[in-house]
């Protein structure tokens, strides 16, 4: 599982007011609209960052591991990468458990004939490392002390996917090679959309997004989650301008078309449920985190359905607010605030 350096879950997100709140993928009213997606629009204009220099290189990590031949030799690698090993294993390199299984890795024909085709996927990594570049320049265009982080890829039989702190990137490959792929994680299917190689990018950059996502802790109500998603939703669209909205949320394209032509009864549903002061955390998590559908709205109705709700609000926001920067919004923990100046009551843009 995804885990990050406040050791949260993969396509799980830390909520500001709950130690661990699981969120991710949905899917809507299925109204049969077969309008073409357009995606949100925002106030402010993608900056030119052709000129900032960032540095991006991609240590394929899964290239040396896949060539040890015996235990001391795994150990010897281990403890070299001590820090890729707590991190993305979380344990430390005298771990014999995962000593053995790296083991065994290495030496099963059918381990080493899936990464050929692993690395065969992804090639020279070109395509990623562009992806980075370009979300890192925006990063630093908008935050000049930001440090890019090392970036390493690895194999290591699904034990892992992906980890991200603010210093490393941690991606296991093997995870993300997509629906035509015969292996896969062991995942839900509304979950296993987005083990594919477009979401990579923009998933690092929305957990990378908590060090700039400013929250006021005792603020308990789900406006206030729904807004702390909407602006790592908003920070993600920044940093990689032309991406397809359905790539930052999670959601099919024909989903994020149903919610949009559905959102009045959605935000009808909030208010006759008084659901954007609740409190209860077992409530907030029927509407914030990872589930298939959000049956208390309807049979079709996306997982973590608050979520979306919140970027919308956050989008309204900066339609109504174009003089606000993406930083002063990131800093701004007012939720009600921003709530009630983005005049959002379900309408769309």
């Amino acid at each position: 599982m995804l885990k990050t350096n406040r050791s949260t879950e993969l396509y799980s997100v830390k909520t500001p007011t709950n130690s661990i709140k699981k969120a991710s993928i949905c899917c809507l009213l299925a109204l049969g609209f077969s309008f073409f997606l357009i995606s949100c629009n925002t106030t402010e204009k993608s900056p030119d960052v052709s000129a900032i220099k960032v540095n991006v290189n991609i240590e394929r990590l899964d290239e040396t591991l896949m060539k040890l031949e015996n235990k001391d030799q795994i150990i010897g690698f281990l403890q070299k990468n001590r820090s890729f090993v707590n991190q993305f294993f979380q344990t430390s390199p005298q771990d014999t458990s995962l000593i053995s299984w790296i083991n065994l890795i290495v030496k099963d024909k059918k381990s080493q004939e899936f990464y050929r085709k692993v690395k065969g996927n992804y090639g020279d990594m070109s395509d990623l490392k562009s992806q980075f570049e370009m979300a890192f320049k925006h990063l630093k265009y908008y935050y000049p002390d930001f440090k890019e982080p090392k970036i390493i890829t690895t194999f290591s039989g699904f034990a892992n996917d992906l980890s991200v702190s603010d210093s490393l990137i941690i991606i296991g490959l093997e995870s993300f090679l997509g629906p035509k792929s015969k292996e896969r994680p062991q995942q839900p299917n509304y979950i296993l959309t987005r083990y594919d190689k477009p979401y990579i990018v923009p998933t690092v950059v929305a957990f990378l997004s908590k060090k700039y996502n400013r929250i006021e802790p005792t603020d308990r109500t789900m406006l206030a989650d729904m807004v702390y998603y909407g602006k790592s939703f908003a920070f993600t669209k920044a940093m990689i301008p032309n991406i397809a909205d359905s790539l930052v949320i999670g959601y099919p394209d024909s989903t994020l078309i149903n919610t949009t032509y559905a959102q009045d009864l959605v935000w009808a549903h909030f208010i006759d449920k008084k659901l954007l002061y609740e409190t209860n955390d077992r409530i907030k998590e029927k509407y914030l985190a990872e589930r298939p559908k959000t049956t208390e709205i309807g049979p079709a109705c996306p997982g973590k359905i608050g979520q979306w709700v919140g970027w919308q609000i956050i989008n309204h926001y900066r339609t109504e607010k174009p003089d606000i920067s993406l930083q002063d919004l990131m800093k701004n923990q007012n939720a009600r605030q921003i709530f009630e100046e983005s005049k959002y009551r379900g309408q769309g843009e």
